[in-house]
């Protein structure tokens, strides 16, 4: 079976705690049927240097 991609757009001033919950239950694979391939998340922006999340 093939594997699953979902692209995660990120971008500077992002909150990295917007998207915890679903990187967490995606990673986890809990709520998976029996056999399905994980699902690889795919980080994806327009440039290839690093992001910086909002600070507090």
């Amino acid at each position: 079976m093939s594997q699953n991609n979902v692209y995660l757009y990120v971008f500077d001033t992002m909150a990295d705690w917007e998207i915890g919950y679903l990187t967490a239950e995606l990673n986890s694979g809990r709520f998976y049927r029996k056999g399905l391939e994980p699902t690889k998340i795919v980080t994806v922006g327009i440039q290839k240097k690093p992001v910086t999340t909002m600070e507090a």
